[in-house]
């Protein structure tokens, strides 16, 4: 059984899409961590950036693992997607465990993608919505 949630609504509440990133766990923690799977997961992260709120902190913390090892350095497209679900999500653990293999990555490409990463959003990880703190 997978689930397509680009047919999701575009907009939704956090609240909905937690039981999404519950099914998607459900139905994608024990299989292979490829392109389909986090293209998946990019469905949800990009709705959830839309809340304009953090992940449920167990949920975070779930994906977060997913996401560490759903890691291939040796890839651009995995990594790209990662890398966007990471900067969606606002998942720190991840983006430390990304940026602390970046001496492994031999794929100029690669690291491109990783430096830009890193220049855009090092300093906001782990809280994207400091700056609409009153």
């Amino acid at each position: 059984m997978d689930s397509d949630y680009k047919s999701l609504p575009s907009v939704m509440e956090s609240s909905e899409l937690k039981k999404y990133f519950e099914e998607f766990l459900l139905i994608y923690s024990d299989k292979k961590r490829d392109k389909k799977a986090l293209d998946q997961l990019y469905e949800l992260a990009y709705r959830q950036w839309d809340t304009y709120e953090a992940l449920d902190e167990d949920i975070e913390e779930k994906i977060g693992d997913y996401i560490i090892s759903a890691v291939d350095i040796s890839s651009y497209s995995i990594m790209d997607t990662v890398m966007s679900i990471i900067e969606n999500l606002s998942l720190k653990k991840p983006f430390d465990y990304v940026m602390d293999q970046r001496r492994r990555v031999t794929t100029p490409a690669i690291l491109s993608l990783l430096d830009a990463a890193y220049d855009e959003y090092n300093d906001i990880i782990g809280n994207p919505f400091g700056a609409l703190d009153f």
